[in-house]
């Protein structure tokens, strides 16, 4: 973290005429001081904390703080509105020839679907910071420190780490609710050399299937066509996806037993590229039994709507509550292709289920 004697002083920069005259320029020997003016009135301490939790702490990246391992797949901010809309529109099919051009005024409207995104996370996460805290906190720099440390990792490390979990889930759902195609690996888990290259021999099929343009490789007929009330009437999305463009999401326990080189050389590409879109998770959420997900980079559709840090004072308590709200969108693309990798479930899997 920055050096707190300099977040002082940027905090009283940013501060009222009235805190600045009663707060003094903070220096390596004045702790005690700045605290001791901090503390004085209730009016002073509270314009402290608003600038120390909302312009400075926002703006910490702190080693400890836990990161959300799939947040490069996030698509950005949406603050307006609850639902998106996601267009895509087919490739048009090509017609014969024709001399007299007949059909030159006949409309040829393409073949357009459209799905909705809409905001389902509303989440918020709460941390105090009282009176008998902050005036400990003062005793020195380090101190003070380790305060903005923890009020740093319990709100935000909590959100990125629900924001994971949410993340993880949402390809759970995917699997059980049919929006990804499943390709079975023919075994319950890698054992040996021959498992680990029948892996990669699987992964290596469908990317390089998924590069050439078919419907074979996204959900959204599938999952449209269940509740269209005339099923006939529901076009079938033609995309591909360049190998460049390709993500693939590796449980951490498959990415042990699979030379992570072989793969590179499966996909024709260096180590290094694809370590660059190669994204190690401990797990699918509820989907225990799927090894990897290789997908289009558009498929994930986490978007955040709406971030706010509000305070609220108890006086009775003597302490501040700080409360982050987060609001996001989480969904995927019917459009984009992505295929979840299945080992064979146990017995012990089939009973739990």
């Amino acid at each position: 973290m920055a050096n707190m004697m300099n977040v002082l002083n940027t905090i009283r920069a940013n501060a009222s005429a009235d805190y600045q005259e009663r707060v003094p320029v903070a220096t390596q020997d004045n702790i005690a001081q700045v605290g001791s003016a901090v503390m004085q009135m209730s009016v002073t301490q509270n314009e402290f904390l608003n600038l120390l939790v909302n312009k400075i702490a926002m703006q910490i990246v702190h080693t400890k703080q836990f990161k959300n391992p799939l947040a490069v797949l996030k698509k950005g901010s949406v603050p307006l509105g609850k639902n998106l809309e996601e267009i895509y529109t087919n490739p048009t099919t090509g017609k014969p020839y024709d001399p007299t051009g007949k059909g030159l005024l006949d409309t040829a409207p393409p073949e357009v679907m459209a799905i909705y995104h809409t905001r389902n996370r509303q989440g918020k996460h709460e941390a105090s910071i009282s009176v008998a805290q902050l005036m400990s906190a003062f005793t020195s720099y380090g101190e003070l420190e380790n305060l903005v440390n923890s009020i740093v990792n319990a709100i935000y490390s909590g959100d990125n780490l629900e924001e994971f979990m949410l993340m993880k889930e949402l390809f759970a759902s995917a699997i059980t609710g049919g929006k990804i195609k499943k390709v079975s690996l023919g075994m319950t888990e890698i054992v040996d050399e021959k498992g680990a290259k029948s892996f990669v021999k699987d992964v290596k099929k469908a990317g390089l299937s998924m590069a050439v343009p078919s419907t074979g490789w996204n959900s959204y007929y599938n999952v449209v066509s269940k509740v269209a009330e005339n099923p006939d009437t529901v076009p079938h999305a033609i995309t591909w996806s360049p190998i460049e463009s390709q993500i693939l999401l590796l449980r951490n326990d498959v990415s042990v037993d699979v030379d992570v080189e072989l793969l590179a050389k499966a996909f024709q590409v260096s180590y290094t590229d694809l370590k660059q879109r190669t994204l190690l998770v401990d797990g699918f959420g509820s989907a225990t039994n799927c090894g990897a997900i290789l997908c289009d980079e558009s498929f994930v559709r986490v978007y955040d709507n709406f971030e706010r840090m509000e305070e609220f004072r108890n006086g009775d308590g003597l302490f501040d509550k700080y409360m982050y709200h987060h609001w996001q969108t989480y969904s995927l693309s019917l459009f984009a292709n992505a295929c979840a990798f299945m080992f064979d479930e146990t017995e012990t899997e089939t009973e739990t289920e």
